[in-house]
């Protein structure tokens, strides 16, 4: 940055935090402060932020002489996008362009003191009357649509849904309460909305011959970082459906980088021995697939295990417009609602290209650095992606799967033989290392005709 800008930054620190602002809430008042970014220059499409205590609400970005006629504002929006801050501005130090994303609109040539009203200017609402119509519309979308698990077994009413509803006045959103409480009505939704009413009792993952014999030989089932997977737009994918927004991975700031560093899946099947899933994701059938047994009972903690829900031909996906259409209508009521679980859920919905795998998901959140097991990390094979993995103790009761058939694919190198060979290994490692590996069988694919 050259002295101009330098100069400009330091007036504008000093100028806001000479105001010295509060914002008053129900609770306590919050002060209201801009703070230096403190990554390198071009890291991060802005100069600073504007915090209302911890939140912040606002990232500005100061550049002399600027036109704010042709000035591209796709990196800085997408930025606030990624990481859902509600405000991104531009000046030059003496005017100004602020976006709410709230609205979607952007103001522009105002003063400093019109900004400054803009990003602490909150409106007087009639916040029971608001609770109202989100439950109405909820309920009411939810009776309409085509998803039967969903409505037959979504039995709130109208009082309850009120009951459960909570109010940011930091962004002016609403949301549903005790959103970390899997029964909570949020996630129930969201449970319902993935429900195709029927159970999963058994699933099937394919992999590598190397995957299973180090499976078996430390004892440890292996899930990885999503960051890593084969198709790298699903990181995003659900959340762009419904915003309409590109949230870039790339773009992220550390804290959601960190966020997405603690998810970790294991994709599996409801497909047993199937051709297409033995030439995408088992070398062309040199390797094997896994069957594995779904745990009944209560999920452990910080386990999701759900089907993946796919779109439809023609950018289309039912589960993904109903929220859509839930928001949208909301916010032309300028009333904005944030589902405080879709960072969980949205890793379950997937474009209509993948529909032929009828995947099952296994996700696990590391949401505390003191949670067993520990985070190591390897370079992907597929994509050469630095990424994180957790490793589980095989068959562990507390772990929703347990592996229970080995089948050796078409063209696994001698399967004959290793078919002999794995019962042998297993035999032994149930004998001499107290495993728990007795209702393990190993078989061969019927498939064969594949050449």
């Amino acid at each position: 940055m050259n002295n101009r800008g330098k100069k400009l930054e330091d007036n504008f620190y000093k100028q806001f935090n000479a105001l010295n602002l509060k914002f008053e809430t129900s609770g306590k008042p919050l002060l209201i402060k801009a703070y230096r970014s403190k990554l390198e220059s071009g890291r991060v499409p802005y100069d600073c932020t504007i915090n209302i205590g911890d939140t912040i609400v606002a990232i500005v970005e100061i550049r002399p002489g600027i036109s704010f006629k042709t000035f591209d504002f796709t990196r800085i929006e997408a930025f606030a996008g990624a990481n859902d801050i509600r405000f991104y501005v531009l000046t030059d130090g003496t005017n100004f362009t602020v976006g709410d994303r709230n609205n979607g609109i952007r103001k522009t040539n105002i003063n400093f003191t019109k900004f400054v009203e803009i990003i602490i200017e909150r409106k007087a609402k009639n916040i029971d009357e608001a609770k109202k119509k989100i439950a109405d519309l909820f309920l009411t979308l939810i009776k309409k649509s085509n998803f039967k698990t969903l409505k037959q077994n979504f039995n709130e009413n109208l009082n309850s849904l009120i009951n459960q509803l909570n109010y940011d006045e930091i962004n002016e959103k609403y949301y549903f309460l005790n959103f970390d409480d899997i029964g909570n009505v949020e996630n129930k939704f969201f449970r319902l909305l993935l429900d195709d009413g029927k159970s999963i009792k058994r699933v099937y993952r394919y992999t590598t011959l190397k995957a299973i014999y180090d499976c078996l030989k430390n004892n440890t089932y292996r899930i990885k970082c999503l960051v890593g997977m084969n198709d790298t737009t699903e990181v995003n994918y659900a959340e762009n459906k419904i915003f309409g927004i590109n949230k870039d991975y790339a773009t992220a700031n550390w804290k959601r980088v960190e966020n997405y560093n603690n998810r970790f899946i294991s994709s599996s099947s409801i497909k047993k021995d199937d051709l297409t899933l033995w030439r995408l994701y088992s070398e062309d059938s040199s390797g094997v697939c896994l069957e594995l047994r779904v745990n009944v009972g209560e999920m452990p903690n910080n386990f999701f295990l759900c089907r993946i829900s796919y779109g439809r031909r023609g950018n289309i996906h039912p589960e993904l417009d109903l929220i859509k259409d839930f928001l949208n209508q909301l916010k032309d009521a300028e009333i904005y609602f944030s589902f405080k679980t879709l960072n969980i859920w949205k890793h379950f919905f997937k474009p209509h290209d993948f529909a032929e795998e009828k995947e099952v998901r296994l996700l696990f959140i590391r949401d505390n650095p003191m949670i067993i097991p520990e985070k190591g990390w390897e370079l992907t094979n597929s994509h050469q992606i630095l990424n994180p993995f957790v490793d589980f103790k095989l068959n562990d009761p507390n772990f929703p799967l347990r592996l229970t058939k080995i089948v050796l694919g078409s063209k696994c190198p001698e399967n004959k033989i290793n078919k002999k060979q794995f019962q042998q290994y297993i035999r032994e490692l149930n004998i001499l290392a107290d495993r728990d590996l007795n209702d393990l069988k190993v078989e061969i694919s019927s498939i064969n005709s594949y050449r």
